[in-house]
């Protein structure tokens, strides 16, 4: 069980919740927060000062005062009149976790919300009853308006929800899940949906994906080394420590610590052969492994600098409050602000998705020092495992590589600056938060597919060398982890199932645990 305060989910409390479906429910201590801020809006009410949302029109339209009999009717009307999104709903993980960001921002005790709406948010949640949320329509400016609409609608009994598969009405699917709309009273229609929690709950998403996809792309530059042989000189923490990057030495250290599983690397790695060995000077003897091998150091520690930077960012707004205005019981004052701006995550969202796409580079370079001949050192063209021009190995699958990568490059754009004035130009500069969140969500697929591609290239090259030469014992667990759902190719056969079944094991939690290097506890910043 995830209890929500408002102040401590972190972003791996949000994958178990979306992902792994772990339940969750509001916190014992954030309760009486919530009612202490409830009771403060209850009070200014009914006071005659104007305040915003709670009994004034929204946006453009604040300068129009609502009655005390229509305020309830004034926070249904504003789910209504934004329940306009359209194109792809968000995935059965996404809408959880855009459920739990939202429920955990309303727990901080800011928004003025009773407990009652949140804790229906939480049971629907946890009974699998899931909000239908088209993936269209914000801008990111004054929160994510129009997917919270659709989520909120829920809780109102309006529009359609997902259950097992199966779209039904909203209030259908609550009676059947022995659950009860609530009636919004003041306040609560704008707390549900006035923040950032899309946007954010993507983001969080996300930067758990892109931890795993470092430390695969870690232990498939190990391997690489092995089946290349490669120089670990390029791996030394002098060298790292010269140059004064943490992410850098981090990651040369843990491809090192796999390496070092190969008994002739470790011997290589803890003589510090590099630097007392002379090298070679015959004609065209290499003295250098080209950069795909010798900046991995470089390349994989700066994406380990920005996801710390964007770890932070994320788990920051996951405890964040982000609506407006807020309501402070402790000092009686209600506070109009612009918290609801998606700036940060737009901003980091976007560091990260061009992070992602060097990445993605990254694995179709090494992929293409396997397969190219002329480069691979003795390998076979193309890894073909039967009689070359008769058969072309992974020529197709290079292909599938490169047109993956070209298309995570056009991704590379920033949304964070496509600002366009909407709301009566009331929202005159906005951030596009949610537009980045998605699109780094769009770039991810494309990578994991890269990576299986690699994966299977080097299990190839791996049986092309001879595996007791060349698997130390890390790169052994990746090699029957490949094998398991591709056997090696001998004649040419389709390889496309094999390529799926590969990039599902390789978001396999199970699997990342059994196979990575992976202590997060020691690497947080």
């Amino acid at each position: 069980m995830i209890t929500l305060n408002g102040h401590d989910l972190s972003i791996a409390g949000v994958w178990q919740s979306a992902a792994l479906q772990v339940p969750c429910a509001l916190a014992g201590e954030a309760r009486p927060h919530m009612r202490r801020s409830r009771e403060l809006v209850e009070a200014l009410a009914a006071e005659p000062r104007a305040i915003y949302g709670i009994n004034t029109g929204f946006g453009p339209l604040s300068g129009f005062r609502i009655s005390s009999d229509d305020l309830a009717r004034h926070q249904v009307n504003l789910l209504h009149h934004l329940t306009v999104g359209q194109g792809a709903r968000f995935s059965d993980t996404e809408t959880r976790a855009i459920m739990v960001a939202r429920a955990n921002a309303l727990a901080r005790g800011y928004s003025g919300i009773r407990e009652e709406p949140v804790d229906l948010l939480l049971a629907a949640l946890n009974r699998g009853v899931l909000p239908e949320i088209p993936s269209e329509g914000s801008v990111g400016a004054s929160g994510d308006l129009v997917p919270l609409a659709h989520m909120a609608g829920l809780l109102v009994g309006s529009g359609h929800v997902w259950v097992q598969g199966r779209r039904l009405p909203a209030a259908e699917a609550l009676a059947q899940a022995g659950l009860t709309p609530v009636v919004l009273q003041c306040k609560e229609g704008l707390a549900l949906v006035n923040g950032t929690s899309v946007m954010t709950a993507l983001a969080a998403l996300s930067t758990h994906e892109a931890d795993r996809m470092l430390r695969w792309l870690e232990l498939f530059t190990a391997c690489l080394f092995q089946v290349l042989g490669g120089e670990p000189e390029v791996l030394c923490q002098q060298a790292q420590m010269a140059r004064g990057f943490r992410g850098q030495s981090l990651v040369a250290r843990r491809i090192s610590e796999s390496l070092r599983t190969h008994p002739d690397f470790a011997r290589r790695i803890d003589e510090h052969q590099w630097g007392s060995h002379p090298k070679p000077v015959g004609d065209g003897a290499e003295i250098q492994d080209p950069y795909s091998l010798r900046c991995t150091p470089q390349i994989l520690g700066a994406f380990q600098e920005a996801h710390w930077h964007v770890a932070q960012v994320v788990t920051r707004e996951l405890n964040a409050s982000t609506d407006n205005p807020l309501v402070f019981p402790d000092t009686g004052m209600v506070i109009h602000c612009g918290n609801f701006y998606g700036q940060q995550i737009a901003m980091v969202s976007d560091y990260q998705r061009i992070g992602l796409i060097k990445l993605a580079l990254l694995a179709e370079r090494q992929i293409e020092r396997l397969v190219n001949w002329r480069y691979s050192r003795g390998l076979p063209p193309m890894l073909a495992g039967g009689v070359p021009g008769l058969n072309s190995g992974f020529s197709g699958a290079q292909l599938l590589a490169t047109s993956l990568a070209a298309e995570a490059r056009l991704l590379g754009t920033a949304a964070s600056i496509q600002t366009i004035p909407t709301n009566a130009n009331n929202q005159d500069v906005v951030s596009m938060g949610c537009i980045a969140a998605k699109m780094t969500r769009t770039a991810l697929p494309l990578l994991w597919k890269i990576l299986a591609i690699e994966a299977l290239a080097l299990a190839q090259a791996a049986d092309a060398r001879g595996c007791d030469a060349v698997l130390g014992g890390d790169f052994r667990i990746l090699y029957d982890l490949v094998r398991s759902v591709s056997p090696t190719l001998g004649n040419d056969r389709p390889l496309g199932e094999d390529i799926q079944r590969l990039t599902a094991l390789l978001q396999d939690g199970d699997v990342q645990r059994r196979c990575l290097r992976w202590q997060p506890e020691a690497d947080e910043n």
